[in-house]
This record gives structure tokens, sequence and C-alpha cells, in this order.
């Protein structure tokens, strides 16, 4: 507008054009911006800033975009009046933590959206935050990469520890995505501390690779890079309802949590923020949940019947009758950081011994179920049970402990330890395991 009133066709024209401009700017200028963090796709940014941005012109939301498991440091490094307006995430560990440190402005009773859901808590009791959106999680595959190699689909997270998923499986960091950890602590609290351990460090072991991000697991599924990914559901079922050729089930145990929004203390905008929370909890903002590249499970139960699902989308109540949980919150947030510290020990940073140990485990059983051998079989047990343990107790006392940083140092001192334990574990178990092949080949 300003080049083109560099050179007017006549006074009249001058003015005119010199009049919107400075509308143009009084208009912009009067849009106050809403800055929300969040650590969610960017179809799901796009079509809630499209749809606000036209709902309530006065605003002009923002994304600041990152892992939810950042949001602490993040917080701490801004001070109060230069912080993000809104947290909207599916990491309920990160809004606990945000709760404890008085990071968050209580938000109250907004909209329709019920307190509780089939036995499961959607809000926060004291008022600081509200449930958006439900997840679960479970097993995504491709479908035309596990044709063509004659791979049976999985349903369960035990399916993904036999041999023949070796080297085809994807999963992330537990200690580098939220939804990955709750992945992790959901089978942990639902199958016990040793068999949960057990059961995530032969699923590793078959993993092709562990990737930082989350996002990373259903891209490579979805371009047939590996066959099958551990996932939330919504990053299975967008690229189900986009077309591409996947498909998704639920696995058991498995956390039914939802993705919270919260008012953040020291909001630069908190009447901004606000009208935000209120816009994604209404009808219109928990509808847009049903879009394709979204797939979301909305928190308001009229919107299962909107004409804008699809006909197979998964129904709120099936999927929580179906995956009764027995996720703690409070024991999840007590132990966090120790259960990251231990994935990355025994699973990031020694994935390729991992992966050896278990290759060479296979190989053993694939030949003693050819040729039985008392012998052969207890030195596979053996190295099943030094590759795939905790070597930390549930009872340890770093477990009880409160989230801190007398917490945070004491891991710190004790992770030179594990990390030794699991070196000298995967090369005993390997030498085990080969000792076993050799004997029956």
């Amino acid at each position: 507008m300003k080049g083109k009133c560099l050179r007017p066709i006549n006074r009249f024209a001058y003015v005119v054009c010199l009049v919107l401009a400075l509308l143009s700017a009084r208009v912009a200028a009067a849009a106050e911006s809403v800055v929300v963090a969040s650590s969610f796709p960017k179809e799901v940014l796009v079509a809630y800033k499209k749809a606000f941005d036209e709902r309530y012109p006065q605003y002009r939301v923002e994304f600041v975009n990152f892992p939810g498991t950042h949001i602490m440091s993040y917080l701490a490094d801004h001070p109060a009046g230069s912080r993000p307006d809104v947290f909207w995430s599916s990491s309920a560990d990160s809004f606990r933590a945000l709760l404890r440190h008085g990071l968050l402005q209580p938000i109250g009773d907004r909209g329709e959206t019920p307190a509780k859901i089939g036995g499961v808590d959607i809000d926060d009791a004291q008022g600081f935050y509200k449930g958006q959106a439900l997840s679960g999680s479970g097993v995504m595959w491709n479908t035309r990469y596990l044709a063509a190699r004659a791979i049976a689909s999985p349903a369960t997270w035990s399916d993904l520890v036999r041999p023949e998923y070796f080297g085809h499986v994807v999963m992330s960091s537990a200690s580098r995505s939220g939804t990955t950890h709750l992945i992790v602590e959901s089978i942990l609290q639902g199958a016990g501390w040793e068999p949960g351990w057990s059961l995530i460090l032969q699923i590793a072991g078959n993993c092709a690779t562990i990737t930082d991000r989350s996002f990373d697991v259903p891209n490579s599924v979805t371009s047939g890079r590996f066959g099958v990914g551990l996932v939330v559901d919504f990053l299975a079922l967008s690229g189900k309802y986009s077309g591409f050729p996947v498909d998704f089930s639920y696995a058991s145990p498995s956390a039914i949590i939802p993705a919270s929004i919260a008012l953040v203390a020291g909001a630069r905008n908190s009447a901004g923020g606000v009208k935000f929370i209120d816009f994604a909890l209404s009808a219109d903002g928990q509808r847009l949940l049903l879009r394709p590249e979204i797939s979301r499970l909305p928190v308001l139960p009229e919107i299962y019947s909107s004409p804008d699902k699809p006909a197979d989308y998964p129904d709120l109540i099936d999927v929580i009758g179906n995956n009764p949980s027995v996720y703690d919150p409070e024991v999840s947030a007590a132990r966090h950081l120790v259960v990251n510290a231990i994935f990355n020990q025994r699973v990031s940073f020694r994935h390729r011994e991992l992966v050896a140990v278990t290759r060479a485990i296979h190989a053993a059983e694939r030949l003693l179920s050819q040729r039985p051998s008392p012998q052969a079989r207890a030195l596979i047990e053996q190295a099943r049970r030094l590759a795939y343990r905790s070597a930390v107790a549930e009872s340890d006392e770093l477990m009880s402990a409160a989230p801190s940083r007398a917490q945070v140092a004491a891991i710190a001192g004790r992770e030179a330890q594990w990390a030794t334990l699991a070196g000298s574990d995967y090369q005993a178990a390997r030498k085990l395991a080969e000792q076993a092949l050799a004997m029956l080949q």
C-alpha cells in the first residue's frame, strides 16, 4: 500500500490511498497477539489459527512449537510478562510439573466439556487446566510394507517382540518425547515394573532406530521407510483418514489421557489466552478435531453425532471401555526422570548393542525350535534376563523422591553406574546367546 501511494494519479487518489494505508495499519495494530506454546504438529496449529483468527479478528494467534517436555526450561528462561499465554499439549506430566512450580493460572469452569468421561478424569480438579481432546496409544503399521514382506498386522505391544518384526519397528526416545514417555509409563504401570521393562527392551531391540521426535515415527511408517511404529492414536489416524496406506490398533495396557490446555502464569495477554481456550473447548473448536489431518478424540460428546465424523472413526466410549486405565499420574510424575534416565542408558545410548543382543537371541531361538537342547535353552534364558532387565528396583528410593534439584543430582550420580551395568549386561548376554547358537549348529 505504501509503495502505491508514492506516485498517485491525482490528489484525490493520493488521499484515499493514504487513508486506506492508515486504516490498515490501525487494524493491524489493534489485533492483539495470543501466543500459544504447543507440541502439536503444524496441521493442528494451522487449522486452529485460521479458525480462531477469523472468529476473533481482534486477536492474532501465534504458536511457539517445541516438545512438551521442554516447557519447564522454556518458561524458566522467560520472565513473567514475556511468556506465552497458553500451553496446549498431550504431555500430562508437563502440566503437573507446571502446576507444582506455580506456572499456571486457574481458569475455572469453562465451556460445556465434561470433567469426567467413563471414569477418566478430563480436567484438573483444582481448575488450572482443561482436557481439550483425548488420546490413547497403540501400534501403527504400513499395510503395503507388511503385505510385501508377508508379515502379519500387529495388534498388541507383545506382538512387536516377535522375530519377524526385527528391523521393521521404529519408536522415539522416552526422554525426548512426552507421548513416548507416556507409552513407556503405561506399559510399566499396566504390566508391572520388571515385566514392563522386559517388554519395552525387547521391542526396542527389534527397532531399526530410535528417533528424537515422536512425529518422526508416523512419518517413517507412512513413507514406508519402516513397517510398524509405537504412536499416540492421532498421529496414526490422521494418516489413515488422509488416505495413506496405514492402519492403527489401540494396544493394552494403554492410558487414555487428555490433551490439555492451560493459561500460563506471567502471560503477556491473559484475556486473549482465555479467549483461545474457550474457542478450543467450544463446539466449533471441538469439531475441528474431526478433520482428517487432525483426527483426535473430542471431549464434547455431542461432536460424535456430527456429520463431519468419518464412518469408522473411533468412538470415545468404546475406546475408554476397551482400554481400562491403570495409569496413576502421581506415580508417573514421581519417577519421570528415573524412567527417562533408564531408557537413555539401556536404549537410546546403547541401541546398537541392544539390537546386536536381540539379533543373537532370535538366531539362537530359531535353531532351538528345530533342535531342542536344555543346555542351550538355559543359556538363552540367562541372556534374556540380562539383556531385558531395568537393573533398577521399583523400590529404589529415587522412585519416591519428589521431583527436585536433589533428585536430578541423585540421578546424575547414578547414571554412570547404570551405563556401565547396561554395557556389561549386553556384552554378557550376547556371549551367552552366541554360545547357545554355537552349541545348536
